[in-house]
């Protein structure tokens, strides 16, 4: 592997410094300095935030052929970050090799709670025009003008910090959302519109202060779960604690995210934010007012798939090792019928820290005869052997520890999605019609439960909550659930019924009317195309 090229301490005068020709440094894959050049970088290690990531920075190149676009990851996601781009045909992603770099600044090990400090390096080497060598491929590029424009997630404090400094605010950044407007304003809004944000991180000095706290690491507490009524536009009302339905390990990591949210999302010129006003007018509107007051830019461009740029891709065509998924559904599909399969997934780490509601779950879709497909991709998940047996000798179900999701989600046995509710499975399951039924776990995946279930084109299950936010009363009960195994088992069975009958008839009919709009998102006269038209407009 070759070795990550620092940047130099001082910035030469000319990058040709230490080249004896201008061929020689061109050649190293550079770009002639009257392009338009933006670096792009998600949370490294969330695989969530970088897919939706791919096809806007397509968008960019395919919108205007001077733009030229540096993709900063690490090496735990570069094969990923690649692979997802060479879905698209040959010749397009050919075509794009030469204004798209996708360069692994810092190799594969990686503390999510940590800085990455080869970013200032790399970046400074970027601003200064100077070679950068990828991590994992080895390739160097050089010779690229200074960036334009950086769209940088807000959770990457280092990253924004390193901009900065290095390039003297001169080049705006953009906050990278990859949620909903909904959890937006929940994680890191203003408390009038129903966000945790304190009130001193309204102001640039207490968010000053605040980053010094962060570096002298002292401790974060996560906000308050006291049981009071929360009102955000578009939602149900809830309670607080609600948003933590799940007990899980991520949750005392969460406490620095939020703070980090609650800082960058308003020191950055603007949001872009990867849900679409069709899923969420109410709070799209509450967003775009609270940014216009701030004089900054909010874009809502979702949902974001490579398929919708160049129609059906291989993701639902099936490879050769997904024969035996392809022959399972099939199989279900003959015996009983299309729409009769529960897809389940938590994601690719999200998993129950107490997962005997889940094994009564299983339990419970196996004695009403209910075939499903489970794929269970997360490290944290321990998946007993003889529950792996009781599904395989059921001849109706089927588990394995990752799924092609996609051609799942488009086969036309699939008729219910159990999932926890994260955006990209959300996304997902408009774009196959795929309504779900909701397991969340914390983040953004109870915005779009509530959403879903406020205006009924989804289910959520209840008695499968844990921990001591999840078993309270939630709200609109008159008595507390029994939050046990036996419950939850019970749940499910009387869930299974309401699929078959007039509930879960009203449901997908209004799933599919919101997928219908939310398809339409990126048409011609669309609305994120017109949000995307008007961000190009103004920063690129």
């Amino acid at each position: 592997m070759a070795p990550f090229r620092q940047a130099p301490a001082v910035f030469q005068p000319s990058p040709f410094a230490n080249y004896q020709t201008l061929f020689e440094y061109f050649s190293m894959g550079s770009i002639v300095h009257n392009h338009k050049h933006v670096l792009v970088y998600a949370f490294p290690v969330a695989w969530g935030h970088n897919k939706p990531l791919c096809p806007f920075v397509v968008h960019m190149l395919d919108s205007d052929p001077e733009v030229v676009i540096t993709y900063f990851t690490a090496g735990i996601l570069y094969s990923k970050i690649v692979g997802e781009f060479k879905r698209l045909p040959a010749a397009k992603y050919d075509a794009l090799q030469s204004r798209l770099h996708i360069i692994d600044i810092a190799g594969s090990e990686i503390d999510l709670t940590k800085p990455v400090e080869s970013f200032a390096p790399a970046f400074e080497s970027l601003y200064s025009s100077a070679p950068i060598t990828c991590r994992s491929s080895g390739k160097t590029i050089g010779g690229l003008p200074s960036p334009s424009l950086a769209i940088i997630d807000p959770f990457t404090n280092y990253a924004y910090e390193a901009v900065w400094s290095i390039s003297s605010r001169t080049v705006p950044i953009l906050a990278w959302w990859t949620s909903n407007a909904g959890a937006l304003i929940r994680v890191v809004g203003p408390a009038h519109l129903g966000g945790v944000a304190a009130p001193a991180l309204e102001s640039a000095e207490g968010r000053a202060a605040k980053k010094r706290e962060l570096l002298a690491r002292e401790p974060l507490k996560y906000h308050d779960r006291v049981g009071s009524t929360v009102h955000i536009a578009g939602l149900d009302p809830h309670y607080d604690y609600e948003w933590f339905p799940q007990k899980t390990k991520l949750i005392d990591a969460g406490a620095l995210f939020e703070t980090l949210g609650t800082i960058y999302t308003r020191e950055a010129d603007g949001i872009i934010c990867v849900s679409g006003s069709s899923f969420e007018p109410e709070a799209t509107a509450a967003v775009k007012q609270w940014f216009s007051s701030m004089n900054k830019s909010w874009y809502s461009i979702g949902p974001l798939s490579l398929d919708d740029l160049e129609g059906k891709s291989a993701s639902t065509r099936g490879s050769e090792a997904d024969a035996p998924v392809e022959e399972f559904l099939n199989r279900i599909e003959n015996e009983f019928g299309p729409r009769s399969l529960i897809y389940i997934s938590f994601g690719t780490y999200f998993w129950p820290e107490v997962d005997d509601r889940l094994w009564a779950v299983i339990d419970g879709l196996l004695e009403k005869r209910q075939p499903f497909l489970f794929a269970h991709p997360s490290p944290l998940q321990k998946f007993p052997d003889e529950i792996k047996k009781k599904i395989s000798d059921s001849g109706i179900a089927m588990e394995l520890v990752w799924s092609p999701q996609e051609l799942i989600l488009a086969h036309p046995v699939t008729g219910w999605f159990i999932s926890h509710g994260g955006w990209n499975s959300t996304q997902e399951s408009f774009k196959y019609y795929v309504p779900q039924i909701f397991w969340p776990f914390q983040a953004d995946q109870p915005t779009n439960a509530f959403r879903l279930t406020t205006i009924k084109a989804g289910f959520e299950l209840i008695e499968i909550r844990t921990g001591e936010d999840g078993t309270r009363i939630p709200y609109g009960y008159k008595e507390l659930p029994e939050f046990t195994a036996a419950s939850a088992k019970a749940e499910i069975g009387g869930l299974i019924e309401k699929l078959k009958g007039e509930e879960g008839a009203i449901v997908r009919a209004n799933h599919r009317t919101l997928s219908d709009a939310m398809n339409k998102q990126w048409s011609s006269d669309g609305d994120s195309r017109q949000e995307f038209v008007s961000f190009m407009k103004k920063y690129v």
